[in-house]
């Protein structure tokens, strides 16, 4: 099974590190971060095989204030986004399930956003790192068919407004598995899908969903909210 390198973004400087990866087939549980007005550092734990939790060796400086995000035992990262200049200056996760808080601090001249491709999971990085966190690329895998299985999950397509569970269940029993296949379904076969499932969901109209679907799966979660603001149950107001 073959590991996939994103680009690197960030700053010039720093030592090179590569493959900060949990040993086997762990997948990361907690993230610590170390923060102030950049990132200082980050430290993975895993899970071992007695089941507990292990560290890798920080990468970047020590200091900081520590902060940590823990995923659920379903859980998985799908990317990072964030803002960088010289440095890392701050950072956030995405999984298969919800965006992270933003750590780091008010500075940062460029965005960032890094996506692992569909159906692979984040399980490492590689970058550089000396005092703080210099920059950072991600490191990804594909999932086993029974992780794909698990992600095709209704709790996905209800980010987008106007879709609740027994719409999001149709979908996932038609084919549409998550938010890109959303985007990627025209407005008239969702509508040919809700009519052939009954007058109740006949009811309900699709014509914004791709559209929310499309910044979703990108990871455009400000944009999307924003969009969502001007809608009313998914309708244009």
């Amino acid at each position: 099974m073959h590991n996939v390198m994103s680009e690197m973004i960030g700053g010039a400087g720093g030592n090179d590190f590569r493959d900060y990866i949990p040993p086997g087939n762990a997948r990361i549980k907690v993230i610590h971060i170390f923060t102030n007005e950049y990132i200082d550092a980050l430290q993975f734990g895993y899970l071992d095989d007695k089941g507990e939790i292990a560290l890798l060796p920080k990468i970047g400086g020590d200091g900081g204030f520590a902060y940590q995000f823990v995923l659920d035992e379903d859980e998985y990262l799908t990317g990072i986004c964030g803002r960088y200049g010289w440095y890392i200056d701050r950072l956030c996760f995405y999984t298969n399930k919800r965006k992270s808080e933003t750590f780091g601090g008010k500075g940062g001249v460029t965005k960032f956003s890094l996506m692992a491709p569909k159906n692979h999971e984040v399980i490492g990085l590689f970058g550089r790192q000396e005092w703080y966190l210099d920059a950072v690329g991600i490191i990804s895998r594909a999932l086993s068919p029974e992780d794909i299985k698990r992600s095709s999950s209704p709790h996905d397509l209800q980010k987008v407004e106007g879709i609740g569970p027994k719409i999001a269940e149709l979908f996932v029993e038609s084919g549409i598995l998550d938010l890109e296949d959303l985007s990627n379904t025209s407005v008239e076969q969702l509508k040919l899908i809700l009519h052939e499932a009954g007058s109740h969901f006949a009811m309900a109209d699709p014509s914004t969903w791709p559209q929310q679907a499309a910044l979703g799966a990108k990871g455009e979660w400000d944009k999307l909210a924003a969009l969502q603001k001007e809608l009313d149950k998914g309708r244009r107001i």
